[in-house]
């Protein structure tokens, strides 16, 4: 599957007649850790308020202007679709994306709460999503992670879409 998705990228990239460059690795990581943090900051609101816009600012984040996160805008990187590069991320993309971070910060409120083990559980599982993520990132040759592929998406950086001609 990882095969025909990427090639379908790669085809829709030269159709456009542009040469996209995948988002490296490290920004990719880095730009989701200020939308975390971003997140973070959220949960000091009182009440449920704060954990609510947080959630809701993960699953809509890549549907904001340009395709852009306030990470991704911050790192130089934007969310496009994978049919047509030349199209930034909408709503719709940006909650398919970003379920499963949803879910996760979910998970935090399901089994956060028990004392060690619960906290334990999270981190585990939040490394875990992670680093599956990581690799997917890293051995796709269009960079998809997981969220990519259900969504129909890809991240690239804004300093090679501004674009080179393909050749």
């Amino acid at each position: 599957m990882s095969e025909g998705f990427s090639f379908k990228v790669i085809e829709a990239m030269e159709r456009e007649g542009r040469l996209f460059s995948k988002a490296d690795i490290l920004e990719r990581f880095l730009a989701k850790l200020i939308d975390m943090l971003i997140v973070g900051a959220f949960f000091a609101f009182p009440t449920m308020v704060g954990p609510l816009a947080g959630v809701t600012y993960i699953l809509i984040s890549d549907g904001l202007k340009g395709g852009q996160s306030l990470g991704k805008r911050i790192i130089g990187l934007k969310a496009v679709s994978a049919e047509n590069p030349g199209i930034p991320a909408d709503f719709k993309m940006s909650v398919l994306r970003n379920a499963v971070f949803g879910l996760l910060i979910g998970l935090w409120f399901v089994v956060g709460w028990i004392p060690y083990l619960g906290k334990a559980i999270v981190a585990i599982v939040w490394a875990a999503v992670v680093a599956l993520e990581m690799i997917l990132i890293y051995t796709d040759d269009a960079g998809a992670r997981f969220g990519d592929r259900i969504a129909g998406s890809l991240v690239v950086s804004i300093k090679a879409a501004d674009t080179v001609p393909a050749t």
